[in-house]
């Protein structure tokens, strides 16, 4: 395995986390807009920041004058993308491909005047940012590719799904959370199985098979979790990307309004209001 890079030292990392996290994010642009490599991987941990990572990403690369296609998993993933860079720079081109079907996406976006939305790639030259599932790109034919891609929640997206697109563009970021289960495939996978590449596992997994020297990086802060679950989490679902919490001990506290019922849900509240986690089986 190839160790992740842009890590920070322990006691930098431990005496100041958002320093930790500024360091990482800005290893990984200056790999994206600079890099000599074709993809560069980026593991997100929970509550790291991706979805900050993606827009700022994209922003730079437009503003850098490069146009890039974004590509996300499910249509509620586009349009939060779409609504988070029209917000962060509401003079910024953004197209919104999207299918034939009737309300394809959010009606949100319309009150956005940089965001023009079409079934059409065609009706969405010019724009400095695309973006569309990857399903709907998989349709897309180009003449040129484009110089720059976005790929997030990559973890989530399936090998062959990544082969349906990759001629569409020359450069790609990757970016996603490898805690996350692995595709879901609604066909039978077993003639795959024990196959050294499986069309449904991970792209980014496949990826790296095929190309180890890829530059990897990870966000090495959560700032979602509390100090008291990010170590348990960490050791437990990330074993090869450990994070830490953005917050210390004490930092935040839960607590409720009214006293417990004495049932097993109410316990395990308790119980993760003062440890920070709790584990209720059914």
């Amino acid at each position: 395995m190839v160790e992740p890079s842009g890590a920070v030292a322990p006691a930098e990392r431990a005496a100041d986390p958002a320093r930790a996290a500024a360091a990482a994010t800005e290893a990984i642009l200056a790999d994206t807009l600079d890099g000599a490599h074709r993809g560069v991987v980026v593991d997100s941990p929970p509550g790291a920041g991706k979805s900050t990572l993606v827009v700022r990403a994209a922003r730079e690369l437009a503003a850098a004058g490069h146009p890039l296609m974004v590509i996300a998993q499910t249509n509620a993933q586009v349009d939060d993308l779409v609504d988070r860079l029209a917000t962060a720079d509401p003079q910024l081109p953004v197209g919104r491909l999207h299918s034939s079907e009737p309300r394809p996406y959010d009606p949100m976006l319309d009150r956005h005047p940089s965001v023009r939305t079409s079934a059409k790639p065609a009706d969405l030259a010019g724009q400095d940012i695309v973006v569309s599932t990857a399903a709907k790109w998989a349709w897309v034919s180009a003449e040129e590719p484009w110089r720059h891609a976005i790929v997030d929640e990559a973890y989530q997206m399936r090998s062959d799904a990544l082969l349906a697109v990759a001629g569409l563009f020359e450069r790609a970021l990757f970016v996603g959370d490898p805690g996350q289960l692995d595709p879901f495939s609604q066909v039978g996978v077993e003639q795959w199985t024990g196959q050294p590449h499986d069309p449904s596992t991970s792209a980014v997994s496949t990826l790296l098979a095929h190309n180890p020297a890829l530059p990897q990086h990870r966000l090495p802060v959560s700032w979602r979790l509390p100090a008291s679950a990010a170590e348990l989490v960490s050791d437990a679902f990330y074993p090869y990307t450990p994070f830490r919490s953005g917050t210390g001990p004490g930092d935040r506290r839960l607590a409720f309004g009214a006293p417990a019922d004495g049932s097993p849900v109410d316990a395990v509240l308790d119980e993760a209001a003062d440890a920070g986690w709790g584990l209720l089986e059914l």
